[in-house]
């Protein structure tokens, strides 16, 4: 038997001593008072006994309503409701530093669309099972485990998460090749403790956020260690001060030269504020289009002064914002001398579902003067879709295979994929390259581009410097 419903046994033992014994009681007082009586009838007997009766079926009725606000576990999987574990998370995170780890079933919608609903509560069933078999054997007896939503089980364990993660990745390695009733599952968590985020609502939006950056990665943690609320304010602050860190790197060697652009946020105190915290906050407050309007208008400014193509990467949200594009073709017609020399990479991991409207769209930029780029050929399955869809002028490959570069099997596919590219009319990209072997290989591939510390380091640019070539 789990914890979960340890705790959910107790408490409907004490939810039935809250019907009983009351009654029980009130019954035993007022046959007290009766017998005691010298003029105690019958009749009297019989009107307390009703009276007794109704009085006792209304406190039963009221209690049964009351209980069910009072459920502590939920009906598949009998894990504790999202609402009792944030109480037990809440009382634990006061007394000392608490880790909430998040264990998500990553394939739960295909197994529900293949092998049917209730086979998919099969899954959840065992796989809690399987959460509270593996802590178990590793003397953690009492598991609080709460079934968030879908296919996502929150845990709570005592103590600061640099001591849990090691138990986590033994998890994920026990049951990367899980089978249950011969249905694959598939596992993945992210872990987070209460040092520096403590209320409810931050932990859950700070667990997604984890979950959504970590979806290709091999870490499970939260590198960054920021107070919300502090992060909040010095990402607002550094947005309206324009505090900018904007950063190049040379990218080789084609007719046409190329730098891609990066940029940071500065705080109050001159450090960095990376894209992985700042980014889902500002999509939070609904200001990712303000912040990429300056994110343009500075490669705008930067491209209007030299000969190089200049590289950003944007949000195809953003794109798609009517707003954006108004704004996009104003900053072109202030600055004409930067026509043709911006290019915007995409890297989307859903496909847009109107995808004739955004097809639209990205034509509309190109007749205006703006390059279009896929980010992550090979390695996205949404690249590969919209190298389909649309025309675009360059599409930089996954950089798995410049890791694979000089394994022979990378190599032929990322010919085809080369091959591919060139006959839709895209230039061809590849980043990463460290050394003199790798270029030779993608010079041999004849792509067209290489990018890395082999040609140039990345080095930060000031806005008003203008080109770097």
């Amino acid at each position: 038997m789990t914890y979960t419903e340890e705790k959910e046994r107790s408490h409907r033992f004490a939810l039935a001593l809250r019907m009983g014994l009351p009654i029980f009681l009130l019954s035993v007082v007022s046959l007290f008072i009766l017998f005691s009586e010298p003029l105690a009838t019958i009749s009297s007997l019989i009107f307390l006994s009703l009276l007794l009766l109704a009085m006792a079926i209304y406190f039963i009725f009221f209690l049964i309503n009351q209980s069910s606000y009072e459920q502590i576990t939920d009906s598949i999987t009998h894990t504790f409701t999202p609402e009792y574990f944030f109480k037990l998370y809440n009382r634990w995170s006061k007394t000392k530093t608490c880790t909430v780890i998040m264990i998500s079933i990553d394939n739960l919608a295909i197994i529900n669309e293949r092998y049917g609903i209730k086979n998919g509560d099969n899954i959840l069933r065992e796989s809690v099972l399987q959460i509270n078999d593996f802590f178990t054997s590793k003397e953690i007896k009492k598991l609080p485990v709460c079934r968030y939503k879908g296919g996502d089980f929150l845990l709570i364990l005592m103590g600061e998460k640099e001591r849990i993660i090691p138990i986590i990745e033994l998890f994920l390695a026990k049951y990367q090749e899980n089978v249950i009733h011969e249905i694959e599952v598939g596992f993945s968590a992210v872990v987070l403790d209460s040092r520096f985020i403590k209320h409810q609502e931050e932990v859950l939006t700070r667990l997604y956020e984890l979950q959504y950056a970590h979806k290709d990665k091999k870490t499970v943690d939260d590198q960054e260690e920021v107070v919300p609320a502090q992060l909040e304010y010095s990402v607002l602050n550094a947005l309206e001060h324009h505090r900018y860190s904007v950063a190049v790197q040379t990218i080789c060697c084609d007719a046409i030269p190329v730098v891609e652009v990066t940029f940071k946020l500065i705080d109050e105190n001159g450090k960095f504020i990376h894209q992985s915290r700042f980014i889902p906050f500002l999509n939070r407050i609904g200001k990712m289009r303000e912040y990429e309007e300056h994110l343009l208008e500075m490669v705008i400014k930067i491209a209007a002064t030299g000969h190089s193509c200049h590289i950003v990467t944007l949000s195809a949200v953003t794109l798609r914002n009517g707003l954006f594009f108004q704004y996009a073709l104003e900053l072109l017609q202030r600055h004409p001398d930067a026509k043709n020399k911006v290019v915007f990479l995409l890297d989307e991991k859903e496909y847009c579902p109107q995808i004739k409207r955004f097809r639209e769209q990205i034509a509309q930029y190109r007749a205006v003067g703006y390059k279009i780029g896929l980010d992550r050929l090979g390695g996205s399955h949404v690249s590969l879709m919209y190298l389909k869809e649309f025309q675009v002028d360059f599409v930089r490959f996954d950089t798995l295979y410049t890791r694979h570069i000089k394994e022979e099997k990378y190599q032929n596919i990322l010919q085809g994929l080369n091959i591919s590219a060139h006959l839709c009319g895209a230039a061809t990209w590849i980043g990463m390259i460290e050394d003199e072997e790798s270029d030779k290989i993608a010079k041999r591939l004849k792509i067209n581009y290489r990018q890395g510390n082999y040609h140039g380091k990345i080095r930060l640019l000031e806005p008003t410097q203008g080109d770097i070539l």
